[in-house]
């Protein structure tokens, strides 16, 4: 019993090490995000000067909603969050954290090509941002959907902005509706809003614009 004792304590003892390591690993990326401020990361984020929002046009006809919240570092870098909503039904596709970034590799590589996608863009409040981008990681949940693994990085950059109370409802016509923009896993998709809300509760569409 002794000995199970000890090798217990052993065992609890390196999963301790292996989590201050991890924490401080990410300490140390998070130090990096704000450009090497020791402050509190949260706080140092909500006191950082925005640069700009933006949300790619069309969003709410199209469902699909491109938004860039960035914030100026104390060296005059850019902390970036991006993110590549679904308002109709899957909520947050992605999202990310994009650190230290110069102005002009913003201007010229991050905004044209985000996430993959050529969009245009245009002036966004960051309380409609902040609503959007919480609002579609609620409802995606709800639907079985779950943000990627950056999400809860990336959601800090808007710590300090209170978001918006009226914005326009998630899903279409008062139902989620999955818009088959030729994903390979579009029958997952559909099987799992048969799970979430059962047949007859959402619909299904092609995207007009991959003809």
């Amino acid at each position: 019993m002794a000995k199970d004792a000890r090798q217990r304590q052993k065992a609890a003892l390196k999963r301790k090490k292996r989590e201050l390591r991890k924490n401080e690993q990410k300490s140390k990326q998070r130090s990096s995000v704000m450009g090497g401020v020791a402050a509190s990361p949260l706080k140092v984020l909500s006191e950082l000067p925005i640069h700009e929002c933006v949300i790619s046009k069309g969003w709410e006809g199209r469902g699909l909603a491109h938004i860039l919240l960035s914030r100026t570092l104390p060296n005059g870098k850019l902390a970036v969050g991006g993110w590549y909503l679904d308002t109709f039904a899957m909520g947050v596709k992605d999202a990310a954290l994009l650190p230290g970034l110069d102005p002009a590799e913003y201007e010229e590589r991050i905004k044209p090509n985000i996430f993959n996608d050529d969009v245009e863009f245009e002036d966004c409040e960051p309380a409609l941002a902040a609503a959007l981008v919480e609002g579609a990681a609620e409802y995606g949940e709800k639907l079985g959907f779950r943000p990627n693994k950056r999400w809860e990085e990336s959601r800090s950059i808007l710590t300090g902005i209170e978001p918006r109370e009226d914005i326009p409802p998630f899903g279409k016509d008062g139902k989620p509706c999955y818009i088959n923009r030729g994903e390979t896993n579009s029958a997952a998709i559909i099987a799992r809003l048969v799970r979430s809300v059962g047949e007859g509760n959402f619909t299904v569409e092609e995207d007009k614009e991959e003809d």
